[in-house]
């Protein structure tokens, strides 16, 4: 079967299919069509070349591409797909250690654990050792493992220890091997090292190897590993055609370990390597590209590129801010609700929209206001913000507060953070407390009048102290002196909660953040509905997380920028650009290259859509940054304008959830039809206060004088009593003004 490539590809993509060059760098930008480029060029190498299909190995790096990789090739060349080798690193590498596995012991028939089961097998040395299951060393051993292995340590190669913890996680280590090996098992992160193992142990093995595959295709090589590499070094010879496709732009994993100067220093180590720019974009609207394109220039480290296309100009990208997170979602929602009415027909259609963030932190204002509107969506590559662990953590507390019969919240609560109380004694605290009739919270709280109990010493100082601190925090809940967020701040803080989650971070998920929107969320809900109170703040929290999930296709996709990787959406919206958060401040200060990386995030974002693209930011107060937030510098980076706002900031969509939206009446802000400003009532200013203002002097019932430092929001103040700074709302009736800043009040 000959195949008309002239006709099926334009012309960069014919270049790249039919090139003779032994070593090729394709450098293919987004919604370029590099997957059909790849698919076609394995054809070329069989139907026309002559190549026999079991010497050419593609690799990819999820097991979606390689099967979409082989389906498509299979179409091209029905006889000779199945002697292709499409497979990704680590699968090849399986494979290559089930025909080689006697060069290290093993059976071809060799288990693989998963994540999960190895995580078993750690707890279970960890128990053998008389640990706990639970226990942070067991925790600290994962991590210490993993750690190892990326960096090709076996426990021999260990030769010096400095703390206690990591003596142990060494032993632990050296057990875990040898219970693999009895086990006849490797671990997931085994088989690319003990693939390099074998190959550069095994001369003749690796000279099999090298003899066998003559081509060597390789996908989204900007996402390169070190060892990786190394694997496909060893497996090549002098005369090996490398054919590798990627594009540095998006090189957004060297947090897990990819290094883009592979790719990038890739024609220095093979001279004579003939670069092919595949720059024609099939995806994007000709102003979405450019903006893109602006963004990305000003980055040092990559292979000058620009997109382009065809398509017409579209929508102009829309950039907007607001005056707090809040309004930011409800603008969102409302263009959402527009988007999909205009679409889909008879009923909304909300397939083809994408809400992006650059941490998970950022969806609580959304969840809750696509809740409230009813507006289906769908949560990838992470959890709904209150099923998050932390934030069921600190929820658990605030439910034992309210309800001390609550044994769940207890149970889930005793040892977060770490107090010692392990599984035992969490079963004679729910026996004990039977025995005596009462829940296992009041049975702790009055422990003192349960001398025959068989906890520790060290169990009950443990219990004493939280349940004094609890009980504590109740009482300043009753005063109402103070706000709920401000009152229950203090507490978390206090037992070391934001502590012990801060030992456990990642690059898409700050916890602290996550805590942290949970307290504004508090702020925010009491502010919105005045009469309630902090139970009934608990009670609606429950319903939101009681919500099924929707099973139907018909929904708004939510996701991390790391997870939209290589999927298109017609619509997308870029939340939470805001200086610190993204770019994040972390990643910044924490890398020489962060701020390129972050820029490629947001391109990689940035070119997800296919017709229209929406960024927004908001200047609400950050109290993990102690200031009010400024837009991110990629807006001006891309040469993005916030349009003018008659009230400061961008209003133009903004729309109470009690109004709906009808497919008649649209609301597409600077164009058709906008929607005049509607603020909302203010909430009753029950201690006759309309205004403060930094250095309003003040009296407080319970707290005395003072003077306002901060105004955070409109319905909080920050008071300094005397060097004790209190977070007050602004209407609390124990609060008065002596002087504003001109004088008496």
């Amino acid at each position: 079967m000959k195949i008309d490539y002239a006709s099926l590809l334009n012309e960069q993509q014919l270049e790249s299919v039919t090139t003779l060059a032994q070593n090729v760098r394709v450098i293919a930008g987004a919604g370029s069509g590099k997957t059909r480029a790849l698919t076609y060029r394995i054809a070329y190498l069989v139907d026309a070349l002559g190549v026999d299909p079991s010497s050419i190995l593609a690799v990819t790096f999820t097991n979606k591409a390689a099967k979409e990789m082989q389906t498509r090739v299979q179409g091209l060349l029905p006889e000779v797909a199945g002697f292709l080798q499409v497979r990704t690193f680590h699968s090849f590498c399986a494979y290559f250690l089930r025909q080689e596995s006697h060069c290290f012991g093993y059976p071809p028939s060799f288990s693989i654990l998963d994540e999960d089961e190895s995580e078993k097998l750690i707890k279970d040395i960890a128990e053998a050792n008389g640990y706990k299951r639970s226990d942070e060393i067991v925790k600290e051993t994962i991590r210490y493992i993993k750690a190892k292995k990326a960096a090709g340590q076996t426990p021999e190669d260990i030769t010096t220890t400095y703390r206690a913890s990591e003596k142990t996680s060494l032993q632990f280590y050296r057990e875990y091997e040898d219970r693999k090996y009895a086990m006849l098992c490797l671990d997931f992160d085994d088989l690319i090292q003990k693939a390099i193992e074998v190959l550069e142990g095994f001369p003749a093995v690796r000279e099999k190897w090298a003899n066998k595959y003559t081509h060597i295709l390789i996908d989204e090589f900007q996402d390169t590993n070190d060892a990786q590499a190394k694997v496909v070094r060893l497996l090549s010879r002098p005369d090996t055609s490398l054919y590798v496709v990627g594009d540095p732009d998006q090189t957004i994993y060297t947090w897990r370990g990819a290094d883009q100067k592979i790719i990038l220093r890739f024609p220095e180590e093979h001279p004579g390597t003939q670069d092919i720019f595949l720059s024609r974009n099939y995806r994007s609207t000709a102003n979405i590209l450019n903006s893109a394109n602006k963004l990305i220039a000003h980055n040092k480290q990559r292979v000058p590129k620009d997109l382009y296309t065809f398509a017409s100009n579209g929508d102009p990208v829309t950039a907007k801010r607001f005056f707090n997170q809040n309004e930011e979602a409800q603008w969102v929602a409302g263009k959402i609700e527009s988007i999909a009415n205009l679409e889909g027909g008879s009923f909304p259609d909300y397939r083809g929209i994408a809400v992006l963030y650059r941490s998970s932190y950022l969806t609580r204002p959304f969840e809750t206001e696509f809740a409230a509107r009813g507006i289906p969506y769908r949560i990838y590559g992470g959890l709904r913000f209150y099923q998050r662990k932390e934030v069921k953590d600190v929820l658990a507390y605030f439910n034992l507060l309210i309800n001390p019969k609550n044994d769940v919240a207890f149970e889930r609560i005793a040892n977060v953070p770490k107090r010692n109380i392990g599984e035992t004694s969490l079963e004679k605290i729910a026996a004990e407390a039977q025995s005596a009739g009462l829940s296992e919270y009041e049975y702790v709280a009055e422990i003192e009048k349960h001398p025959d109990t068989q906890l520790s010493s060290r169990v009950i100082a443990s219990l004493m102290t939280l349940t004094a601190q609890m009980e504590a925090v109740k009482v300043k809940i009753a005063k109402a002196d103070e706000t709920y967020s401000s009152v229950l701040r203090s507490f978390i803080t206090d037992i070391g909660y934001f502590q012990y989650i801060s030992l456990d971070q990642d690059i898409d998920e700050d916890r602290a953040e996550n805590v942290n929107a949970l307290f504004d969320d508090i702020d925010h809900y009491i502010a919105d509905h005045p009469e309630s109170t902090f139970a009934e703040y608990l009670q609606n929290v429950t319903l939101l997380t009681s919500q099924d999930d929707i099973n139907d296709g018909n929904y708004v996709s939510l996701m991390t920028i790391h997870v939209a990787k290589g999927l298109e959406f017609d619509n997308v919206f870029i939340i939470g650009l805001n200086q610190g958060t993204f770019p994040s401040g972390r990643s910044v200060t924490e890398r020489d290259d962060g701020l390129e990386e972050e820029r490629r995030l947001a391109y990689v974002a940035m070119t997800r859509a296919k017709k229209r693209l929406f960024m927004t930011c908001n200047i609400g107060y950050s109290f993990a940054n102690d200031s009010h937030m400024v837009p991110s510098q990629f807006f001006d980076e891309a040469g993005l304008k916030f349009p003018p706002a008659p009230y400061g900031a961008d209003r133009s969509f903004y729309r109470p959830r009690g109004e709906k939206v009808t497919k008649e009446k649209t609301y597409f802000a600077d164009g058709d039809h906008t929607m005049p400003f509607k603020p909302s009532a203010p909430n009753p200013n029950i201690n006759n206060v309309s205004e403060w203002k930094i250095g309003d002097k003040c009296h407080h019932d319970a707290f005395g004088d003072g003077t306002v430092v901060e105004v955070p929001t409109g319905n909080t103040i920050v008071v300094d009593f005397n060097g004790a700074r209190k977070t007050l709302l602004s209407a609390h009736p124990k609060l008065h003004k002596l002087h504003s800043q001109g004088g008496k009040a």
